[in-house]
């Protein structure tokens, strides 16, 4: 873009100045619609210690300049005040006859410069005894505006002094040396030198100088069209070693010094300018400064409005041109102050910003995430302030993520957003028990700690008792009793006095009325928290009352059988779950008495509706059949009412229960039950027990005289297997002129009877169904029979021979002997080198001498196996 040609630098002054107009105009429409945006920078006013009781009651500031190490402000009156960073005066110097307009400081902070263009003296002074030496005040034929001491002053000596000529000033072999570097052009209104650059403004604009080569870089031309510059003075900063800000009138320019890379000509300078940016401003510029990442910060002056002053405004700007702040500050005296009034420095080593008006100094500070979770706090901004302090923990240091969430679950009950405020209380407490109970009272005084119990915690960390029980009771104060039922049964009860929560409840059931529904769902958790106590008998009393069925495993886990006993809680039981109940007593007969259960079943009084009686009896019946059904023994003084129990409630099949009983025990008087079974005419159940009487004839007759059952009158027979039995059969079958009963004799006697006694009997010319197959099947069933009888036979036979010839041929078969066998009689080998005798050998193995051994004794068995 800009080499050291004017006309280039203003032909980019141009271009940058079109879009710089057109951004402002596009944005201007916007601006009043924007939210507000957090300040960049946070002030304190400086009006303290002696800058309060010594400096602004008794004079006003004309210029200031920092260093990281001390300030020195400058007044009208031409002292130079030296005063540490708390405001309190170190060093005060009588230095010029008029206001002192600037001043400079070296860069190790042992030297000052200042002058005054109301006199031609320059004065340096050195700060610290070892450096007083270049103490000096040079006197100028002309009146001084500028003054700069070089990088390297406190080695090299070197400075600029600007009055109508710019003139650089060494050491040489006899005193100082002066050079004029620039002349010509009116008054020098700034210097400022970094590294090897000396950049100074006039009447006609910046330029900037090489101390190296001593050649002029480039002139940057002031823009004819801005005030005069006399009125509205350049500011000049270097942003680095290598980057120029110029502020001038309502401009920014950013100016960087570039390295020449081909040599054209001996005559140019190593380097050029270029003009990066030009930044068109709402304001004049009364101040400029560095910020960091690529920023700039400048002091802006606003021209009376209508008649009335305007504050002085803070704009930081980015290099591209982008406006990131713009705020107003409140100076004392602002009213009566003009854009030279205003003077900024900037302590570049901490970015702190000075701002000093005539009566005021004010100092802005770089913000850090405190003062943005500060700013976000104020604007109630909660949830970005959370957020903030999450991301940077590190950087904070007066504000933590629980005090910032504390502030804002305060802000949420205030204004009523109880539920939100709740749900936020797990993130922001955590585990920090004390804050939990703190809001906890928070929101019992605005009687809404029912919104914040589903939050509580019950561990990590778990609070003190009163905390939970507090919360329990705001549920029965509030007759949310199903939330109270919820969390008495999810939070664990060791973590509140149950016995609190108990009485609490107990005094609300008693002192107020309420529906069933609800009094039947506070009953269950009395129940329930005095499980928790461990005093199961209350809980299993209510469970039982309640016809809760959790009462079974109440009584199965804690042995609580014998807290049945009384208040008919057999029956309550038995009412709830009829089969859980039963298989519970006759499971735990030891622990449940029989004689308990059945006792409670028979209660009876005056009262007892016939219909209750009924349902007793028929559970009785239900429980002692059970008993029966696990063990016969179990109960048996109870058989003899089993009897008419059976009778009355057994539905099966042909009674089959009763008759399972009948047989099976041994415990009931068999007449008694033969009368009950004889009235309820249960001829089954009276064949059996006529048979278990003696009375087979009579059973016989039922069979057949009352049941009409042949087939079964033939089974009863048959398991009789009484011939006399056979006969009544066949006089009853004859005699009854019923065909089917001969039928049924013929196609079932088998081989218990001779078919010819009972074909004699049949009547002649009595007419029988079937008699052909029925005569057939006899004929059958006999040939069926020789079949058999011959085929055992042959079986019997062949098995006969087949063993004997085994037998035989086990007993011909030669037994092993060797030297080793010895007589069972008299121990000698039976095999030796002598003349061997005979020997017997039996099929168990042992051998003996037959003579003289076996034939003195006279046996024929083996001796050692009979023993």
């Amino acid at each position: 873009m800009a080499d050291v040609e004017v006309a280039d630098v203003e032909v980019a002054d141009v271009e940058v100045a079109l879009e710089q107009v057109e951004d402002l105009e596009a944005s201007s429409e916007e601006e009043d619609d924007e939210e507000e945006v957090e300040p960049s920078l946070k002030y304190e006013r400086s009006i303290k210690s002696d800058l309060r009781d010594r400096i602004f009651p008794n004079t006003k500031i004309s210029i200031i300049s920092v260093h990281e190490k001390f300030i020195v402000l400058g007044d009208v009156h031409g002292q130079v005040f030296l005063l540490d960073h708390s405001g309190n005066i170190i060093r005060q110097i009588n230095a010029h006859k008029g206001p002192v307009t600037c001043i400079s400081i070296d860069s190790t902070g042992e030297y000052i410069a200042s002058c005054s263009r109301h006199d031609p003296n320059v004065i340096i002074k050195g700060l610290y005894k070892e450096s007083s030496e270049r103490d000096s005040s040079e006197s100028f034929r002309a009146a001084v505006y500028s003054v700069e001491l070089g990088p390297d002053f406190a080695t090299q000596g070197h400075y600029v002094v600007g009055t109508d000529r710019l003139m650089f000033n060494e050491k040489g072999f006899f005193g100082v040396k002066r050079s004029v570097l620039h002349a010509g052009e009116g008054p020098i209104w700034k210097v400022s030198w970094k590294k090897t650059f000396i950049a100074w403004a006039n009447d006609m604009g910046v330029k900037i100088f090489d101390t190296n080569s001593r050649k002029l870089i480039t002139k940057i031309a002031r823009d004819p069209k801005s005030p005069s510059p006399a009125d509205y003075q350049c500011h000049l900063c270097w942003y680095n070693g290598v980057t120029l800000l110029v502020g001038w009138a309502n401009t920014i320019k950013i100016c960087q010094v570039r390295p020449r890379t081909s040599a054209d000509s001996q005559d140019l300078p190593p380097f050029y300018v270029e003009v990066m940016n030009i930044i068109y401003l709402d304001h004049y510029v009364s101040g400029i400064g560095p910020q960091p990442d690529d920023k700039i910060i400048s002091l802006g002056y606003r021209a009376p409005e209508n008649g009335q002053p305007v504050r002085p405004c803070i704009r930081i700007t980015s290099f591209n041109g982008e406006e990131l702040s713009l705020e107003e500050l409140s100076i004392k005296g602002y009213e009566t102050c003009g854009p030279n009034d205003y003077n900024m420095s900037v302590l570049t080593y901490d970015h702190f910003v000075y701002i000093c008006a005539p009566t005021d100094l004010v100092l802005a500070k770089p913000r850090d995430m405190d003062d943005k979770v500060e700013w976000l706090k104020d604007r109630l901004r909660f949830d970005e302030a959370l957020e903030v302090v999450r991301v940077h923990e590190s950087q904070l240091r007066k504000h933590t993520f629980k005090s910032v969430g504390q502030k804002y679950l305060a802000h949420l009950r205030s204004v009523g957003q109880f539920e939100k405020c709740a749900e936020a209380c797990s993130s922001i407490l955590q585990g920090d028990g004390e804050a939990w109970q703190q809001e906890i009272m928070a929101f019992t005084n605005c009687k809404k700690l029912t919104v914040l119990c589903p939050y509580i915690p019950t561990k990590k960390p778990v609070l003190k008792p009163w905390a939970y029980e507090l919360a329990l009771s705001s549920f029965l104060n509030a007759h949310e009793f199903e939330l109270f039922d919820k969390f008495v049964r999810l939070w664990p009860p060791e973590i509140y006095g149950q016995q609190a929560v108990i009485n609490y409840l107990k005094k609300m059931l008693s002192e107020i009325k309420l529906s069933p529904a609800d009094n039947l769902s506070l009953l269950k958790c009395l129940g329930l928290l005095y499980e928790y106590q461990e005093d199961f008998v209350n809980s299993l009393y209510l469970y039982i009352k309640l016809s809760d069925p959790k009462a079974f495993a109440l009584i199965d886990r804690y042995n609580l059988f014998a807290s049945l006993e009384g208040d008919d809680k057999i029956l309550r039981l038995l009412t709830l779950n009829e089969e859980k109940a039963i298989d519970l007593y006759i499971n735990n007969t030891d622990k449940i008495p029989v004689s308990m259960v059945v006792e409670d079943l028979k209660k009876r009084d005056k009262k007892t509706k016939s219909s209750e009686v009924a349902r007793r009896t028929k559970l009785l019946y239900k429980y002692l059949d059970s008993l029966f059904q696990m063990d016969p023994e179990i109960g048996f003084e109870y058989h003899e009412d089993m009897i008419g129990l059976y009778a009355e409630y057994d539905t099966s099949q042909g009674k089959s229960r009763l008759m399972r009983f009948l047989r099976e025990s041994t415990s009931y008087p068999i007449d008694k039950a033969y009368e009950i079974c004889e009235k309820r005419k249960l001829y089954e159940a009276q064949v059996y027990l006529l048979t278990q009487m003696g009375r087979p004839i009579q059973a016989l007759s039922l069979l057949v005289d009352e049941i009409g059952d042949i087939t079964a009158a033939i089974e009863f027979c048959k398991e009789q297997d009484d011939k006399e039995l056979w006969d009544n059969l066949l006089k009853k079958a004859t005699e009854s002129n019923k065909s089917s009963y001969i039928t049924g004799l013929l196609q079932n006697i088998g081989t218990h009877i001779n078919p010819k006694d009972l074909i004699a009997k049949i009547p002649n010319g009595q007419k029988i169904d079937g008699l052909r197959d029925s005569l057939v099947k006899i004929l059958c069933d006999y040939k069926l029979q020789i079949h058999l009888n011959e085929g055992c036979k042959r079986v019997f036979v062949n098995d006969t021979v087949s063993l004997s010839r085994k037998m035989r041929g086990l007993a011909r078969r030669g037994a092993h002997v060797d030297e080793e066998s010895n007589c069972q009689i008299c121990k000698n080998m039976v095999i030796s080198d002598r003349e061997s005798s005979d020997v017997t050998v039996f099929f168990c193995g042992h051998v003996f001498h037959n003579e003289p051994c076996l034939e003195r004794l006279g046996k024929n068995y083996c001796i050692s196996c009979r023993k």
